[in-house]
This record gives structure tokens, C-alpha cells and sequence, in this order.
């Protein structure tokens, strides 16, 4: 494997950003919305969107209720 493919981790941290992205995008929510009522700064959700950020669970968890969902559901795990 060449070191310019991606690897698991860089694969699911690309879905996470998306996935908060969508979420957001669906509440009509700007970033600093989401950044304040989960406690993180706004450049973190942008990090966290394109898919720079690994972010830990309790962060998870406070930007899963800021967007009014579950970590379950936000990450779309059955």
C-alpha cells in the first residue's frame, strides 16, 4: 500500500466530517452554532467536517445532542 492511499482510520474519520456535516446542513445550523452548543470551537467542526479531526467520543456525544440526534444515530450504526 502506497502511503498516499488512505487507511481505515483516515476512511472513517472522512465519514464522521461527513456525517456531522450532513446533520448540520439538514438543521440549517452554521458552524459556530454547532461549535457553541457542543463546547468546541469552530475551526475544531470545521477540522472535524473535512475529515482532519479524530474526535473522541464525548465529543461524540456533545455534538450529537448540539444536532439533536444520538451518537448511534448520527454515526449511523445499527
Amino acid at each position: 500500500m502506497s502511503s498516499n492511499e488512505p487507511n481505515a482510520a483516515d476512511l472513517f474519520r472522512a465519514a464522521v466530517g461527513e456525517r456531522v456535516y450532513l446533520w448540520r446542513l439538514a438543521l440549517k445550523m452554521s458552524r459556530a452554532t454547532l461549535a457553541d452548543r457542543a463546547g468546541v470551537s469552530a475551526d475544531y467542526v470545521y477540522r472535524l467536517e473535512q475529515g482532519w479531526a479524530n474526535p473522541r467520543l464525548e465529543t461524540m456525544q456533545k455534538l450529537a445532542t448540539a444536532l439533536e440526534t444520538t451518537v448511534q444515530e448520527l454515526l449511523d450504526i445499527e
